[in-house]
């Protein structure tokens, strides 16, 4: 039976079932001919405003030609969709729904202590950090291709506000090749003249918990509650439960107490640019 719950495992759903019928070339009312329903039913189901059944989604997979280890994946989301919460191991297995948030987003606060944040990352530094954690080249191209596509969302039309809190040390001790990590402190410094994106960096000597504890993302949405997205080594999580939320909301606010000024944070990394590039 169907539900209207928007859950993180509704909204992962959705995005896998809108790539496969992108993919099999298929328009929504085409789909939904296929299987007796009505286009707004499988436009409900694509972002997560309605979880299909057990039945309703091996029906949509045999019609998009989805089987074998990818059927059993998404069978198992639309089993355990109604969980308000979701921890899996690695992040790829929440990277569609992430995806789906950030292009849904309102407002997106990410806060990064040693790293520079996924949703910013060039592709050589993407790459880089995922070949470090052990992938393979081809897996390790495919996924940093991947992390670089979400950035769309800063630059589309009406995009969402983008606040980044970052660590000094994620931008002053490189995990990547010298001329890696200054691309991508230039990139940095292009998104921070976008209007709808702020750079903070958290200065070394003003440690806060907020950014000690490590990283996470806080996304606000216009019509549906606001999520945490958690990422750590092997392991991620998305928290829709409204007291924990809350309090990674006032952990923003503790963050921009702390934290440099824009201009004084693009000025420091324009200085690690300069140093970089005399040093060589």
């Amino acid at each position: 039976m169907a539900s209207n719950s928007d859950t993180p495992r509704a909204r992962a759903l959705g995005a896998e079932i809108r790539q496969a019928r992108e993919r099999s070339g298929l328009k929504q009312d085409e789909l939904g001919a296929r299987i007796n329903r009505g286009k707004s039913h499988v436009s409900r189901w694509e972002n997560g405003k309605l979880i299909p059944s057990e039945a309703d989604t091996a029906q949509v997979l045999q019609a998009l030609g989805v089987q074998g280890d990818e059927r059993s994946r998404l069978l198992d989301l639309a089993r355990d969709a109604l969980d308000p919460d979701w921890l899996a191991p690695g992040v790829d297995r929440q990277l569609a729904a992430l995806a789906e948030y950030e292009r849904t987003a309102g407002s997106i606060v990410t806060v990064e202590p040693m790293l520079v944040p996924g949703l910013m990352q060039t592709y050589d530094y993407a790459r880089y950090l995922v070949a470090e954690s052990g992938a393979s080249r081809g897996d390790a191209e495919q996924r940093a291709q991947l992390r670089v596509g979400r950035q769309h969302v800063l630059t589309r039309p009406k995009p969402p506000k983008v606040t980044a809190f970052i660590g000094e040390a994620a931008i002053r001790h490189a995990v990547c090749p010298d001329e890696v990590m200054a691309d991508q402190l230039r990139h940095l410094l292009k998104l921070a003249e976008l209007d709808n994106v702020t750079l903070h960096l958290v200065p070394a000597d003003r440690p806060t918990l907020s950014v000690l504890s490590g990283p996470w993302s806080l996304l606000e949405f216009e019509r549906t509650k606001p999520i945490v997205y958690l990422e750590h080594y092997g392991m991620s999580a998305t928290i829709t439960d409204s007291k924990s939320v809350a309090l990674y909301g006032s952990a923003v606010d503790t963050l921009r107490e702390v934290a440099m000024s824009p201009a004084e944070t693009t000025g420091l990394i324009a200085d690690v640019i300069e140093n970089k590039e005399t040093t060589r």
